[in-house]
């Protein structure tokens, strides 16, 4: 069973409109479910009462029936919350005709798509901005297969995929690998969420994850809220798993409350 996991932030780019705005973040599901028809993820969404519900990839992948599972989720999601979506290094490595047909099913139903595009939110006479990010698949390092050591994916490259950022509104990120975090806030992300990182598969007291999908030993951002510069990253630990068992590592749902004011953290979680 997942863990529910609260973290509320504080800043002052936050348009005073936004006060309170909550966020569900969802991530690596894999194809997993929980209850009947994920009854129990649902319900455990509900409970956190979002106004919007994010998906940073690996939410489906090859395994049998994850894209209709993930489809059906989303679909009664849609029903009740705006539901954004971008792809992890998992859907892009399905076939380029399942991976067509999955964002058709998805934007079909309701879900805003983010394919390296941005997406207005408005609150009474205030607007943040949401991005998606999709990070080619050169940059998840794969020490198994093809690796390039020492590749890095810099400020520039997030500016040639996204454009500039906008410095009139706050802008939130969804970006599946957080291994390029310093890039993403230093092009001017106030906010990132990510994924990928499984918590570090086995968790260690004291120590933090132990291992990365490119078998990193002690990943940095392993899960959990980080501030760097005055800004803020979010790491789900994943609801689904991949590869290896889970150790003192429980799948969770995230939810983030934003507040303004000075720049801050104030977590109920991890």
């Amino acid at each position: 069973m997942f863990r529910a996991v609260y973290y509320k932030i504080k800043s002052y780019r936050l348009p005073e409109e936004f006060e309170g705005f909550r966020i569900v973040h969802l991530s690596d599901l894999h194809g997993a479910v929980y209850g009947k028809q994920n009854r129990k993820l649902i319900e455990g969404i509900q409970k956190a009462r979002p106004d919007a519900v994010v998906m940073t990839g690996d939410m489906a992948d090859h395994s049998r029936h994850a894209i209709e599972r993930l489809v059906g989720l989303s679909r009664r999601l849609c029903r009740r919350y705006p539901v954004y979506y971008v792809v992890g290094n998992h859907e892009q490595c399905l076939k380029e005709s399942a991976l067509t047909s999955l964002i058709r099913k998805l934007e079909a139903i309701g879900v805003t798509v983010l394919e390296n595009s941005r997406h207005t939110i408005t609150r009474g006479n205030a607007s943040v901005q949401l991005y998606g990010l999709v990070t080619p698949m050169v940059y998840y390092k794969d020490r198994l297969r093809e690796y390039e050591k020492g590749i890095d994916f810099s400020a520039e490259e997030v500016r040639k995929a996204l454009g500039n950022a906008d410095k009139r509104r706050f802008g939130i990120l969804l970006a599946h690998n957080p291994l390029y975090y310093p890039s993403y806030r230093r092009w001017g992300a106030d906010l990132t969420f990510s994924g990928h990182i499984h918590g570090g598969i086995i968790r260690i007291p004291g120590l933090g994850g132990l291992l990365s999908p490119d078998l990193t030993l002690f990943p940095r951002y392993d899960g959990g809220y980080f501030q760097e510069k005055g800004k803020h990253l979010v790491v789900s630990r994943g609801l689904g798993n991949h590869f290896l068992v889970r150790v003192l590592n429980p799948p969770e749902l995230v939810v983030v409350t934003l507040h303004t004011g000075v720049c801050s953290h104030n977590g109920i979680g991890p």
